[in-house]
């Protein structure tokens, strides 16, 4: 059988420049499937009926048995009884995971020849590989590692623990040096121990790069956690045949004899390392770092010392990840603290305001840091070393961008977030605490810049060879490196802390924002309430004004009765825009609506010379408020002034879509002539102003001698694709009630003098004999127990603090038809009850209003004229 010997990189490569591909492409290399074991150990490849698929080359001379007489045997014929015994019984019991079946000194021949077995399992087959077991072994290895556990858990700290760990392996073993060497953030490493024979070259304290590892190697030593490479310069054997059946190569990951990369050969060689052996460190399931062992020369280690190696690596990871959890147990308890004196220190707290200061000053007792920029609820705290509010809010949304709702680090804040704080402020890193769904809300801490000095063995830089392959480094000098820019790193520990005081001062801003929700919402029931106290105090006004107009007219004069009537349209008109303004209950008004309602206030004629061009817009309860007043002015100016007036003219409103809204345009035309203002007063002021703040709109005005145009575009509008109604059909007209007619006796219960006056007369119109005026709920109930019975009556809610309620039950009780006025229609389930179940009409009203109500809903019980 041909020995194989793999190709030797040379050791003074060409300088040529190495790209990210190179690299990229090293990194892909499958060093699983490269296919040769080493020299101290023999390989078989069994299928689960014990037949041979594959040997490695040197099966001869470490078994004595050629591998062309093993492929396609079984098992069962070549070794003896005793020995498949004892491999069935190992397999029977061995699971699908990564570790194995270890067996030492075993007697595979029965001839006295000893061999320690490894088995592993790969999908279908096992890896079944012989070393021969050295005679010459004095000490138990099992037993030195027993020894060594009270040491590890008497450690103070984690440098303790890894010196133990040096000096344990290299006695064990006898390597000339033994180094514990722990993986960065950035997979580079640093040696924290070592343990050294003789004068050789101390590598303490030096980092070496990312690449020296590549991520495939760093994903097997998470598999295989002990490897050994007992000669860089040894043969290495192939595996017979190199493929299974299917032309798939033998993976080699969990093979203890598996031959390595030749790159990394020559990388030992560089650094006059002839042998060589790792035991990993699994922290948590994830690769802390690993023992690393050098030899100047040749070096075996057999399998049961690289075992109990192994078991020792276990026992240090396991210790070192209990202090690395003791740590985080002691900041989570401190911040645990901070976490229930915040808490308090709120709960107690009387102002809306939070003292972020203290707040400040307890995160800091949790975590180490040289400043903290907190923003709470709108509230704004920094101290010591600290960015300005706009670099915070950019680094929150930095934060935000990337999707972290829990806490975010960063070493050096360059890195990753370039450019937003200057680098001679000495900010190094950040820990961010987002707190909220707003990206301004959260918390930042920083540690200030520490400048340092790193000592590289070797530069750390790859070189390319002629062929376009990479070299491995050809030093390993000490190098060194200032790095700038970096802080002090951010513990496990210290994100643990972060996390809990997180959601520590997440509670407390939802805590905050409930309690603003619950102002918020007192607040807007008090508006409420004012509101509709100032709404049906408004309305009365209305009705008693109207009230005494009405009065007025009685004499017949036509003349006057005219002007009543245009007057009380007016007045009529003057409470529709108002009630723009104060009514609760409406969600929305058509644009066209509310132009319709200030035109009619000026009567007359105008409202027929207003043309509407491209549809309508529905306005939101703040866009018509805005638009109210603006729509007010602009009529007041063309009644006044421009081409609503008395000497004629027309008024053209059209709507037009605009980026994000809609463009409402106001054209007058055919009125007197147009000229600009000398002075801004307020109601132009307001016209101009009203809609860029308000609405965050636009308002462009001209002042054409042929009419006043104003163009607004107001964001967040819609048109409502309608065919232009006219004018006259925006708002029906009240329907008459000319054939209603009222009989016999009429009550009316009011505590105004003047609208129930009125009221009185609307109700004689109609046909009401005689009408009685009560002003209280007592005075009403004494008249319902008069003999002379009621056949209809009106009546307020509100009597001078009192309800009208009783006297509303005893006429539902007798049957008798009644109307309920209020200057504030209230919604049925706002009132319930007799209330509920009755017909209401506003304030103001007027024999038409009454009249309506009655022919809508007691039609059946007047007769008709």
């Amino acid at each position: 059988m041909t020995e194989t010997t793999l190709p030797r990189i040379a050791a003074e490569p060409a300088h040529d420049t190495v790209t990210q591909e190179m690299i990229d492409a090293c990194a892909q290399e499958q060093i699983q499937f490269l296919g040769h074991v080493q020299d101290f150990g023999c390989l078989l490849v069994v299928t689960t009926q014990w037949i041979v698929r594959n040997a490695s080359a040197n099966c001869g001379a470490t078994l004595g048995l050629e591998p062309g007489s093993l492929i396609a045997q079984r098992l069962t014929d070549i070794l003896p009884a005793s020995t498949m015994h004892t491999l069935r019984g190992k397999v029977q019991v061995m699971g699908r995971t990564d570790q194995g079946i270890r067996l030492f000194d075993v007697d595979v021949f029965e001839d006295g020849r000893g061999f320690d077995i490894a088995i592993h399992r790969d999908g279908s087959v096992f890896l079944i590989e012989f070393e021969r077991k050295k005679s010459d072994r004095v000490r138990d290895p099992g037993a030195v590692v027993q020894s060594l556990v009270p040491r590890l858990v008497r450690a103070e700290d984690q440098d303790e623990l890894c010196a133990i760990a040096t000096d344990a392996v290299w006695a064990l073993t006898g390597f000339d040096r033994v180094m514990v060497y722990r993986f960065e953030p950035d997979f580079s490493g640093v040696v924290l121990a070592e343990t050294l024979s003789g004068a050789g070259a101390s590598y303490m304290g030096h980092r070496f790069p990312a690449s020296d590892i590549p991520p495939q190697a760093r994903a097997l030593y998470t598999r295989n956690l002990i490897r050994i490479i007992a000669d860089v310069d040894a043969q290495v054997h192939p595996i017979v045949p190199p493929h299974a059946p299917n032309g798939v190569p033998t993976d080699l990951s969990l093979s203890i004899t598996r031959a390595v990369s030749p790159i990394h050969l020559q990388y030992l060689r560089n650094m006059d390392v002839r042998s060589s052996m790792s035991a990993s460190i699994l922290v948590e399931g994830e690769l802390w770092g690993m023992i690393a062992c050098h030899h100047e020369q040749p070096h075996y280690v057999d399998y049961e010392t690289r075992s109990a190696i192994e078991l020792f690596a276990r026992l240090l990871a396991y210790e070192l990840g209990l202090r690395a959890r003791q740590e985080e147990s002691r900041q989570g308890a401190a911040a645990l603290e901070a976490h229930e004196r915040i808490s308090i220190m709120f709960e107690s707290a009387t102002a809306a305001t939070p003292d972020l200061a203290a707040v400040a000053r307890e995160i800091g007792r949790a975590i180490r840091v040289d400043g903290i920029a907190l923003r709470v609820g709108g509230h704004y705290h920094v101290s010591g070393l600290v960015p300005s509010p706009e670099e915070f809010r950019t680094l929150m949304d930095h934060v935000a961008r990337n999707g972290s709702s829990r806490v975010f680090s960063a070493d050096n804040l360059e890195q990753v977030c370039p450019g937003t704080v200057p680098q001679d402020r000495g900010i190094g890193g950040m820990l961010a605490l987002p707190i909220h769904s707003r990206r301004s809300d959260g918390v930042i801490l920083f540690r200030r810049e520490m400048t340092q000095d790193l000592i590289w063995a070797g530069r750390p830089a790859k070189e390319k060879l002629p062929d376009g392959r990479l070299s491995p480094r050809t030093s390993f000098s000490a190098w060194r490196e200032q790095r700038r820019g970096f802080c002090e790193s951010w513990t496990a520990g210290d994100l643990a802390a972060a996390e809990v005081l997180r959601v520590s001062l997440l509670e407390i801003t939802l805590r905050l924002s409930a309690e603003r929700d619950r102002r918020s919402t007192t607040r807007n029931e008090r508006q409420e309430v004012v509101i509709a106290e100032l709404t049906h105090r408004l309305r009365n006004v209305y009705s008693t004004v109207s009230a005494v107009i009405e009065s007025g007219a009685d004499g017949g004069d036509p003349a006057l009765q005219a002007y009543v009537a245009e007057t009380q349209e007016r007045l009529a008109a003057m409470k529709r825009a108002s009630d723009v303004l104060t009514d609760r209950g409406q969600q929305e008004t058509s644009l066209r609506q509310l132009i319709l309602d200030e035109v009619r206030v000026y009567g007359g004629s105008a409202g027929e010379r207003v043309e509407y061009v491209g549809g309508d817009v529905m306005l939101s309860s703040r866009q018509r408020s805005a638009l109210t007043l603006v729509i007010h002015e602009l009529t007041t100016n063309a009644v006044k002034h421009g081409a609503l007036g008395p000497s004629g003219g027309r008024l053209q409103v059209s709507l037009g879509e605009w980026k994000g809204g809609v463009e409402i345009r106001w054209r007058e035309r055919g009125g007197p002539a147009v000229s600009a203002p000398h002075r801004v007063g307020f109601g132009s002021a307001l016209i101009e102003q009203a809609i860029p703040h308000e609405l965050g709109g636009t308002v462009t005005t001209s002042f054409a001698p042929e009419g006043f145009e104003m163009t607004m575009q107001i964001p967040g509008l819609s048109i409502r694709p309608e065919a232009p109604a006219p004018a006259a059909q925006l708002r029906p007209a009240p329907a008459q009630a000319d054939d209603i007619r009222l009989s016999g006796r009429v009550l009316v219960v009011e505590d105004n003098m003047i609208i129930a006056m009125n009221a009185a007369q609307s109700l004689r119109r109609l046909g009401a004999e005689d009408v009685v005026i009560a002003a209280s709920p007592d005075k009403a109930l004494s008249v319902l127990d008069e003999t002379t019975p009621i056949s209809f009556a009106v009546l307020d809610q509100d009597l001078n603090g009192l309800s009208s309620e009783p006297v509303a039950a005893q006429l539902e009780d007798a049957g008798v038809p009644f109307v309920m006025a209020s200057g504030l229609v209230p919604e049925a389930e706002e009132v319930g009850g007799v209330f509920g179940r009755a017909v209401w009409i506003e304030k103001p009203y007027s024999s038409e209003a009454i009249g309506q109500a009655l022919r809508r809903h007691f039609g059946d019980r007047f007769p008709e004229r």
